[in-house]
């Protein structure tokens, strides 16, 4: 089962929701193209939730993030598959944290994806999925990124830098800025843990 989690970047979404079950994250409702199943959050950023949506509601004084606590919900409702909304285009502690949540996600045993207007990102784990494949434009740019340590990419296909046995750290940008030089990427993640990004304002 897919659900959609829409935060509250402050950016109203433009892309098609086509997920079983949508949860909006507080001042999240305002910005989604339809209505959510639930709605999360401690109502810092909406005064007045409706009525009819079920609320999983939080005090203000909490140590976790909105998102953080929608996508644990989104778990505990049986979820495969986390697609996020509202990832990227907000404040930049924010967007730090969001890819902390789509980490969680991974390791709550969920797929995890983010569709953003400037950016999509996914992650890519050697444990719960380690080969990935997207459909690209030939000379489009993109990036792996590790999370939480080193990572380890190999049998890339379709790239104009090679990935072979290739070891990213935190602390180098080896895997920025690659290129496709075919209509499909793929690369299988051995080790620990990367977050594909391909920026749609530079296809």
């Amino acid at each position: 089962m897919e659900i959609a989690i829409i935060l509250n970047s402050g950016v109203p979404v433009t892309r098609e929701i086509t997920a079983d079950k949508v949860i909006c994250t507080d001042g999240g409702l305002l910005l989604s193209p339809v209505r959510p199943d639930y709605l999360v959050g401690d109502l810092d950023s909406l005064a007045s939730p409706p009525e009819d949506i079920p609320l999983l509601r939080h005090d203000s004084h909490k140590n976790f993030t909105d998102g953080e606590s929608a996508v644990r919900f989104a778990a505990e409702l049986g979820a495969d598959l986390v697609t996020l909304y509202g990832v990227t285009g907000g404040r930049c502690d924010h967007f730090l944290g969001n890819l902390a949540t789509m980490a969680l996600a991974m390791e709550l045993g969920m797929k995890v994806r983010s569709l953003n207007t400037d950016a999509e990102i996914y992650g890519v784990s050697a444990e719960l999925c380690p080969d990935f494949r997207i459909p690209l434009t030939v000379g489009e740019t993109f990036s792996l990124i590790p999370h939480g340590g080193e990572a380890t990419v190999t049998r890339a296909r379709g790239v104009e830098y090679p990935l072979e046995e290739l070891t990213l750290t935190p602390t180098d940008t080896r895997g920025v800025s690659n290129r496709a030089v075919a209509e499909e990427v793929s690369f299988t993640v051995t080790k620990g843990m990367v977050f594909f990004i391909r920026d749609i304002y530079f296809r």
